[in-house]
């Protein structure tokens, strides 16, 4: 059996390239489809936050893909394998913790910095003027840092915690690839991220991108009565008031 390791050789180089460019395809696909009543510049600033955040959840995920190893190496497990459970715990349970988290972020702003709320104000970039500001987009990436570090430190108890079970999911699921470290490095970084960051993708943007209509946007935590979200033709108002 090889033993696989995140950064192997010219593969996990380009491994690492391949994955950036599904991440930029996976928004670009989803503006194609619908903008969301966002100019190309809201779009891009929107993408940008997420794929910069996303960086920084990948040089995690490759820290502690190592440290998880040596940490619990008697469990068995290799970087792939702890790399391949970092991806989706962070897809799927992380994608919870940072709507819960951000919502939380935002109202704590609202409540203690009040002054700093507009320029907080997730997907919104523009003075009153319509004038983009650059120190509006620094602090909501900064924020943005702040909110994704945050729910990596979560994930990475439940991991901790749990790490009996996730490590045995992961062996299921790559032990067709065991013989080759490089087929394994593949699907642990490749394959399995295009297609849980691309749902990730999808759905963060749902909750970072500016909410058009009437309502504040949906972070905004006010009473207003719903936002409206526009897919091509048809309208859907949604309230947020906590009624279905």
């Amino acid at each position: 059996m090889a033993e696989c390791h995140t950064l192997e050789g010219v593969t996990g180089k380009v491994t690492q390239l391949v994955l950036f460019a599904i991440c930029c395809g996976t928004l670009l696909f989803k503006y194609h489809r619908n903008g969301g009543g966002r100019t190309l510049m809201e779009f891009l600033m929107d993408a940008s936050k997420q794929l910069i955040g996303s960086f920084w959840i990948h040089l995690l995920n490759l820290l502690f893909a190592a440290v998880l190893e040596k940490e619990f190496q008697d469990a068995g497990g290799d970087e792939c394998d702890w790399y391949w459970v970092n991806i989706v715990v962070d897809t799927t349970l992380g994608v919870v913790c940072v709507y819960g988290l951000l919502r939380l972020m935002t109202r704590s702003i609202q409540e203690f910095l009040p002054d700093q709320a507009d320029d907080l104000r997730t997907g919104e970039y523009n003075d009153a003027n319509g004038k983009f500001v650059l120190t509006k987009y620094a602090k909501q990436v900064l924020l943005w840092l702040v909110i994704v570090s945050a729910m990596k430190i979560c994930m990475v108890i439940i991991m901790m915690i749990g790490h009996s079970l996730f490590l045995a999911i992961a062996s299921a699921v790559l032990s067709p690839f065991e013989a080759s470290a490089e087929a394994k490095l593949m699907m642990a970084m490749i394959v399995t991220p295009c297609i849980m960051n691309a749902l990730q993708y999808w759905v963060t943007d749902n909750f970072i991108r500016k909410k058009t209509g009437a309502g504040d946007s949906l972070m905004d935590g006010g009473d207003n009565e719903g936002d409206i979200e526009r897919d091509g033709q048809n309208e859907t108002r949604i309230r947020h008031d906590g009624d279905l």
